[in-house]
């Protein structure tokens, strides 16, 4: 087991400590950096890892930046607006119940590259493999992230 303690009152004063160069220093930087993550992950959702029927799912893909109290937070998740987000980011089964004609006498879909007419389907399972497009991003961009802070101290601290 792993366990940290942070005491983030000490860390936020020392944080507000820091001069005023590097506070803006940072915020430009953790902003700038956190647009150029979305494009990376907008990216993998135009054909990278997973192509892009309607868009919607990209679209949903958001970034927010926040500043409270000191604190610099950045998040970049999908806003929800899209269902299957969370199944394409990890993975997963799907159970699909006996599907029967509403307004025909059969049902008409493609299977095996060719089309297939059909009274019923059999209920099954369809397992839709991961395809990551968000925490893959990030691990990719993790250490850019971090030079990129870096080079803002040393330019401040120099």
């Amino acid at each position: 087991m792993i366990e940290a303690r942070v005491d983030a009152a000490r860390v936020a004063t020392r944080l507000l400590a820091l001069p005023r160069e590097m506070r803006g220093g940072v915020r430009g930087t953790m902003q700038a950096q956190m647009l150029e993550l979305l494009a990376i992950m907008r990216a993998k959702l135009s054909g990278d890892v997973l192509n892009a029927r309607s868009g919607n799912l990209r679209a949903s893909i958001k970034a927010e930046f926040d500043v409270d109290n000191g604190a610099l937070t950045a998040r970049s998740a999908s806003d929800g607006s899209v269902p299957y987000a969370r199944i394409q980011e990890y993975g997963g089964r799907i159970g699909i119940p006996e599907l029967r004609p509403v307004d025909a006498r059969a049902l008409a879909f493609a299977y095996g590259g060719r089309m297939v007419f059909a009274k019923r389907t059999a209920a099954h399972v369809v397992t839709i493999p991961e395809r990551s497009y968000l925490r893959s991003s990030l691990k990719e961009f993790a250490g850019s992230f971090v030079d990129a802070i870096r080079r803002i101290a040393s330019r401040v601290c120099a």
